[in-house]
């Protein structure tokens, strides 16, 4: 025996396990030297110590003292990344329990350790190479096959290919015969004998049989954690001669493994095939559990699918009262009258005629702050078209009044200077009021209709603004001539007089022809700032303006009240927001408890794939790679239920836009949100889970039960 060609070399090996308060010694002081291609068998009674040997010699598990060398390199030095490319390139393993993934063809369990190989191995490559190892073990044509559908044997022989696909040095077989009939026993040492002869390869089985035994060249024997006996053999058992086939796939494999590239090279292509190896990996792991997989994805689906929806609703209800907005005008400021004084009470604001048409002139002319200026009288009343009546809101404005409140006409024309200043009898109607007094279709223009007894002739049809922020109905409504209304259809009230806002009934008879009294009184009055930073020094300008018009003393009660709608609208916008993020939060909640799913089912994941994670360990996985597997695991989940979810609110969004007379538009925001959300809820919630798989002991995970 030679020291260069000594590949495995121990002394003074000890392992102690420690049982409760009991310190067990499984292995006391093991001297071994193992040469290159060597077939040994290591023999023994159960706790002898023989199958925790073979797993320190195979870096599965870690001595208490002494030294360990594998090709001259001291291997109890090691870190655990090390130990991990140690596994991968110079060691195989073979179980007595095959230690296969279930639901898995055969040639993607052969190509397992070619995942975490140095080189970056694409899937064409990995799957003809998988093949090839097949092949050399006669299995070339059960390579879609699933552990299930193959006998011990064949598991076996799959096993064995497994563990020879990334031409390792020294092939470790833990009793590969203990659950295999007698008839398989022999072919699958045979197998083994074949390949120690006809490649060199340096084998190691752990058996309790003496038969099994035979086919070895060496035959250590071992008692209480101690070599008793090292007995070497001229002539092992012989083998059988490999088949053309076989001899086919052995060159295949040889020209696979001469043609790994340069050391150099590695490095470079290493990073770059990781994520592919993750990725590709993680894919399999989940589509091995479709079901399982579906149903944890659910929560994220859910939540992403809720997020979505609901920031549409959030946003529909911001749109109408932006909608809102927009009917009532911009930068507007209302001056309503001062309320009436009777017996000590006082009625609301707008109930007593303190505002006239002078005053709005002066604010109009006297208020730097101020753009255009219009005011209205309105009263309740009926219109009648032939045998149709409806009771409405009739208001007599001034020309700037539909600009000002962003009034729109949809057919016809509105109210013009020619017709204001001759007192024209003409009227412009709300959709409501077309609806209610004509036919679908009909053309009302130039119909001559009753506008409280008077005969007006429509000539415009406003434009619908639809229900108000306080849930009014802004299109019943007629507007005529402010000049036709004060004269001829609505008059005014004497001064300090309740104005009849309320009645419901017609004017009294006027057998003498009599026309109203004129007193140049409105209800209201419309401002429009300059800018809407303006809006404050506005309503200082018609505070004073007013208060010196209407002889108002600083400790007096106002006979006016000024209002900002801009305000009142800001405060309805803001709170349809805040009932957004509302609708957000319980949203995010659905999240929460799909992130929560995940962690769940991956922790019942990890226990469950406790020997799967010992395997990928055994074949060269490092501890990054597990964590990187599970986490990527965990993050194609929810990420896969968060797209899914995405559709699912937008499509809802769209369902609701349809079926609802409330818009509901979809938010990139929300969708970018919803997707993060989803990316962080995977990695949030999948890193413990994956920690916990990538802390495994590899031998303790291969024989949990």
């Amino acid at each position: 025996m030679t020291a260069s060609n000594i590949i495995i070399e121990v002394g003074g090996l000890t392992r102690t396990f420690t049982v409760g308060d009991v310190d067990v010694r499984a292995l006391r002081g093991v001297n071994l030297s193992i040469e290159r291609g060597e077939f040994v068998a290591i023999m023994g009674a159960s706790g002898s110590g023989k199958s925790t040997l073979m797993a320190i010699l195979g870096c599965l598990d870690s001595q208490t003292g002494g030294r360990y060398f594998f090709g001259g390199l001291d291997v109890s030095a090691l870190h655990e990344p090390q130990l991990a490319k140690l596994r991968r390139e110079k060691l195989g393993f073979v179980f007595q329990s095959f230690n296969l993934l279930a639901r898995t063809s055969a040639i993607e369990n052969v190509a397992l350790p070619l995942f975490y190989s140095d080189e970056a191995i694409e899937g064409a490559q990995r799957l003809e190479r998988a093949r090839a190892a097949l092949e050399l073990l006669g299995l070339g044509d059960r390579a879609q096959n699933t552990p299930a559908q193959l006998s011990g044997g064949q598991q076996q022989r799959v096993a064995i290919a497994r563990a020879l696909i990334n031409g390792p040095s020294v092939l470790f077989a833990d009793e590969p015969t203990g659950n295999l009939d007698t008839k398989t026993s022999h072919e699958i040492m045979e197998s083994l004998l074949s390949l120690n002869r006809d490649q060199s390869l340096t084998v190691i089985v752990v058996t309790h049989e003496p038969d099994i035994a035979a086919y070895a060249g060496r035959v250590i024997t071992m008692r209480d954690g101690q070599i008793v006996s090292d007995e070497r053999r001229a002539s092992p058992a012989p083998s059988r001669p490999p088949t053309p086939q076989q001899k086919e796939a052995s060159a295949a494999m040889t020209i696979f493994h001469s043609s790994r590239p340069a050391k150099g090279a590695l490095a470079q292509v290493s990073t770059l095939a990781f994520a592919s190896m993750i990725v590709t990996a993680a894919v399999q792991a989940i589509a091995r559990n479709k079901l399982r997989s579906a149903l944890t994805m659910l929560g994220v689906f859910i939540g992403v699918a809720a997020l979505i929806a609901m920031v549409a609703v959030g946003n529909g209800a911001n749109a109408a009262v932006r909608k809102q907005i927009e009917s009532l005008g911009t930068n507007l400021v209302v001056v309503l009258p001062g309320a009436v004084l009777t017996g000590g009470a006082r009625s609301g604001f707008g109930s007593a005629s303190t505002l006239t048409v002078a005053d709005a002139q002066a604010i109009r002319r006297e208020a730097p702050e101020v753009g255009l200026v219009a005011y209205l009288m309105r009263q309740m009343g009926q219109v009648q078209l032939r045998n149709q009546n409806w009771t409405t809101n009739i208001q007599a404005v001034s020309l700037n009044y539909p600009p000002v409140t962003n009034w729109r006409i949809a057919e016809g024309r509105g109210i013009g200077a020619d017709d204001e200043r001759s007192g024209a009898l003409v009227v412009v109607i709300g959709h409501t009021v077309y609806k209610q007094l004509f036919a679908r279709g009909e053309n009302p223009l130039g119909t001559t209709i009753l506008v409280k007894g008077s005969p007006l002739r429509v000539v415009g049809v406003l434009a619908t603004k639809g229900q108000s922020m306080w849930g009014q109905d802004q299109d019943d409504l007629v507007m005529i001539p402010f000049k036709t209304g004060e004269r001829k259809v609505l008059g005014v009230a004497a001064p300090n007089q309740p104005t009849n806002l309320t009645s419901l009934y017609p004017p009294p008879p006027n057998p003498f022809n009599l026309q109203p009294r004129l007193t140049g009184y409105v209800n209201s009055i419309y401002v429009q700032a300059t800018a809407q930073t303006r809006i404050p020094a506005a309503i200082d300008d018609i505070n004073r303006i007013l208060m010196r018009r209407h002889r108002i003393r600083p400790t007096d009660i106002k006979d006016f009240d000024i209002r900002n709608l801009s305000q009142i609208a800001e405060t309805a916008e803001g709170s349809s927001k805040v009932m957004a993020v509302l609708l957000a939060i319980v949203a995010s909640i659905s999240l929460l408890v799909g992130g929560i799913g995940i962690m769940n089912i991956l922790l019942v994941s990890v226990t469950e794939r406790t020997r799967e994670i010992g395997l990928r360990m055994a074949v060269g996985a490092q501890r990054l790679h597990v964590l990187t597997q599970f986490l990527a695991e965990a993050v194609l989940i929810s990420v896969s239920g968060g797209l899914a979810g995405i559709a699912a609110g937008v499509a809802i969004s769209e369902i609701i836009a349809i079926f609802s007379a409330w818009s509901s538009p979809v938010s990139l925001v929300a969708i970018a949100i919803g997707f993060v959300f989803s990316v962080a809820v995977g990695v949030f919630f999948g890193y413990y889970p994956a920690r916990k798989a990538a802390q495994l002991d590899p031998i303790q995970a291969l024989r949990y039960e």
